[in-house]
């Protein structure tokens, strides 16, 4: 069984491009060594992460992510085991989105309609998570 953890943070200051840029190498080579997967997505200033591997390297690495002074608040949404990963092929998927286009989630990223995660119906519990950032996060 593979591990899921989701959580929600807050950047201290806007991300530009360049900072956007090292955190995602710094994140795939260290997902690479680790054998860990998932999503970050980032949208005015809020981050929603899905992170998927090895519980205790999962766990582990959440721990050095919670203690990095970019961001704060940080929230854990979902942790979990799951019977496959969502993002088997992802060290790090990336997208900055805004307001709107998070809204569409559904078409932008149809391999995330139906992760297998425990007690998911209808609507993923990724895909409920990610919804809720968006709604949380609407700026007109």
């Amino acid at each position: 069984m593979e591990y899921c953890l989701i959580y929600l943070s807050t950047a201290r200051e806007l991300f530009d491009q360049d900072k956007i840029s090292a955190l995602l190498t710094h994140s795939h080579n260290k997902n690479r060594t680790l054998g860990i997967t998932g999503i970050l997505l980032y949208c005015n200033g809020s981050i929603i992460q899905v992170l998927e591997g090895e519980k205790q390297r999962v766990e582990s690495l959440y721990q050095v992510i919670s203690t990095d002074q970019r961001h704060h608040n940080l929230i854990r949404l979902y942790t979990g085991l799951i019977d496959q990963r969502t993002f088997p092929d992802w060290l790090m998927g990336y997208s900055t989105l805004t307001a709107k286009e998070f809204g569409h989630l559904h078409d932008m990223m149809p391999f995330i309609k139906n992760p297998i995660l425990p007690g998911s119906d209808t609507d993923s519990v990724v895909i409920s998570l990610l919804e809720s950032f968006y709604k949380n996060n609407y700026r007109n």
